[in-house]
């Protein structure tokens, strides 16, 4: 993967509705019961590492790291 199909709208509107601290579980369960949002989000989203997020901010370097694993340079990053 060299450019990213999804874009910062399509996480804002994944990220939408989380309460802090959230599992990676209840990131994919809460993002498939949201329906509508980009499919490589979902993708990326089952790649972040299993842990508890205590932040909006910490899902996003979870995010950021996998897209940086599949080679995405940092410019083009979507969050």
């Amino acid at each position: 993967m060299q450019v990213p199909h999804a874009g910062k709208v399509d996480y804002e509107t994944a990220f939408k509705g989380f309460h802090y601290p959230i599992s990676r579980a209840a990131i994919l369960n809460m993002g498939r019961d949201k329906g509508g949002i980009d499919r490589e989000v979902g993708i990326i989203l089952e790649r972040i590492p299993d842990r508890r997020y205590n932040s909006v901010d910490e899902v996003k370097e979870a995010v950021r790291g996998v897209y940086r694993a599949f080679g995405v340079a940092e410019d083009k990053l979507p969050v």
